[in-house]
């Protein structure tokens, strides 16, 4: 698995959404399992900067998915998203806080923490019921331990993906 510059994956995230009509960013996780959370976090960050731009944010969704995403397909199929960006801790032996732009097809190699539904069985239900395209971006976690606090390290890949992502809307 080659891990994506930052330069190279705010490219690939621009050309992702360049024409998206309505995008949805899921983030998933466990709030109380550590760096599991950082997808919620990630949420929370993202409306943050979104909160302080003057971009037009009117076709942009958040949604907190929790640990349980499976149980939000009423509302992604309300929202109707052209284009999803899903964000997960991923554990794939690297150095916690690295960032993972991950290939639908190689997504079963992947531990995707707490989750009760494989990631993979999401996004081909999301794909082939509502049409949407997907992108699937990974943290590699420190540590998901039962302490509701994210670890430094992670929490700065959570700030600079989050600025990447809305610097790029």
């Amino acid at each position: 698995m080659d891990l994506i510059p930052s330069k190279q994956l705010s490219c690939e995230i621009k050309e992702f959404i360049e024409d998206y009509d309505k995008l949805l960013i899921l983030g998933i996780g466990n709030i109380l399992r550590g760096d599991d959370g950082l997808g919620p976090l990630f949420i929370d960050v993202v409306y943050d900067k979104l909160t302080k731009t003057t971009k037009n944010t009117d076709n942009i969704f958040l949604l907190n998915a929790e640990a349980a995403p499976e149980n939000q397909m009423t509302t992604i199929r309300q929202i109707n998203p052209s284009h999803i960006i899903i964000v997960d801790a991923v554990e794939f032996d690297t150095t916690p806080g690295e960032i993972v732009l991950i290939n639908k097809e190689q997504i079963d190699e992947f531990s995707f923490s707490t989750h009760s539904m494989p990631i993979s069985f999401l996004i081909n239900y999301i794909e082939t019921t509502i049409g949407s395209k997907s992108m699937i971006i990974g943290i590699q976690p420190e540590s998901m331990t039962l302490v509701n606090t994210i670890s430094d390290v992670v929490d700065e890949s959570v700030g600079e993906l989050a600025e990447m992502i809305v610097e790029t809307i």
